[in-house]
């Protein structure tokens, strides 16, 4: 398998938008009902880039011999999210009312996600096609987003995962990424929430 970097002419965007969604789907048909739905709006932000989930972060996974994408990384890091335009690609792709449900999104995670340096390397998405599980591509990810974020000069590569998702944990907790917080709330007579996790440099 190999990782690159996501190529329009080369990779199938609605496929990589449709991984995204799967790394929050609860959330996403909240504000956007389905599946389809939501990918063709992720899509659209994914192809506009200069967002949290444009095309300048995402590096895909394939076989080394076809283009056919089976895992994603969405990633940001240091400064460089700091040049974003968030609200501006919003407005330019969506109506209004599109622009308010991701705009809540956007609040909703600034609740649980974690605090970031500009020494972070952090993990937006990580996801892997269900058909394509089982054959060492989330460790793969997860290996390579530590180098690339070493010789880049970062100190620590920052995940969150979802407190229900007892699989990612377990998988992030076997590569070597240690808990350094928890957010949660009360709900519906349990909690819901995220563990912030960190693998030092």
């Amino acid at each position: 398998m190999k990782m690159q970097k996501l190529d329009f002419n080369k990779h199938d965007t609605f496929k990589v938008a449709e991984l995204i969604y799967e790394t929050d789907a609860n959330l996403f048909n909240f504000f956007f009902k389905n599946k389809e739905n939501t990918a063709h709006k992720i899509e659209k932000l994914v192809r506009s880039g200069n967002n949290t989930l444009g095309h300048e972060r995402i590096k895909v996974v394939t076989p080394a011999a076809s283009d056919e994408v089976q895992g994603i990384m969405v990633y940001s890091c240091g400064p460089e999210s700091e040049k974003m335009d968030e609200m501006k690609i919003l407005r330019q792709n969506f109506n209004w009312w599109d622009v308010i449900k991701f705009s809540l999104m956007e609040w909703w995670d600034n609740h649980f996600l974690a605090d970031l340096n500009k020494s972070d390397f952090y993990l937006a998405c990580v996801a892997v096609d269900e058909l394509a599980r089982g054959k060492g591509i989330g460790s793969f990810i997860l290996e390579e987003s530590c180098i690339i974020a070493k010789n880049n000069g970062f100190e620590r590569v920052v995940l969150d995962v979802d407190l229900d998702n007892k699989g990612a944990y377990r998988l992030y907790q076997k590569m070597g990424f240690k808990v350094f917080n928890k957010n949660r709330i009360p709900w519906f007579g349990g909690e819901k929430g995220v563990l912030n996790m960190e693998y030092m440099l």
